[in-house]
């Protein structure tokens, strides 16, 4: 029944470094009535795994407070809200969500993204071009999906090239439609 983990925002009128800064997982199933988790008013700099799946109502994973998107737009480069450990996103069965994050998400450690049933989603976090190890974000996803996404380019870390992503074994190309007996 529950809509939000989290709804009233900040309790004092700054940036709140301590609640939730040791937060390292959130896992959420079967939550049919979630329509937000996390409303962005703290620092989630410990963060590490999203996992979601089968939350039918999900639009946006964390909302950003208005007073929030003016710290990000100063604080942040390129505006964009850094979650420094993310490493693993698994979304399932989200068929309303079309947000991760209201504010566009940088994410330098990211390693795998697991993606079902997200159509409505159309922006992955960016990450780091300049990778020590050299490896690519391994992207899992249905590949109409890949090519429905969009991108603000290399300069800023969000490029399709700076992720390896892999299509189900079952994914083929589309038929033609046409007969050929004639």
């Amino acid at each position: 029944m529950a809509r939000s983990i989290w709804t009233r925002g900040r309790i004092v009128d700054s940036w709140d470094d301590q609640s939730f800064a040791k937060l390292r997982a959130i896992h959420l199933h079967l939550c049919p009535r979630l329509q937000f988790v996390l409303p962005l008013a703290w620092n989630l700099s410990s963060l590490e795994t999203l996992h979601i799946v089968r939350c039918g109502d999900l639009r946006q994973v964390f909302p950003v407070e208005a007073v929030i998107q003016n710290v990000i737009a100063t604080r942040y480069p390129n505006g964009m809200l850094v979650f420094p450990r993310q490493k693993n996103l698994y979304l399932h069965d989200l068929s309303c969500l079309q947000q991760i994050c209201e504010a566009k998400m940088f994410a330098p450690q990211l390693e795998n993204v697991r993606l079902r049933g997200c159509w409505g989603l159309r922006r992955l976090p960016a990450t780091d071009p300049d990778r020590r190890d050299g490896r690519r974000v391994a992207v899992d996803c249905v590949k109409d999906w890949w090519d429905n996404l969009q991108w603000d380019g290399l300069d800023v870390g969000h490029h399709p090239s700076l992720f390896a992503p892999r299509h189900p074994a079952y994914y083929k190309k589309r038929l033609l439609r046409t007969t050929v007996l004639r």
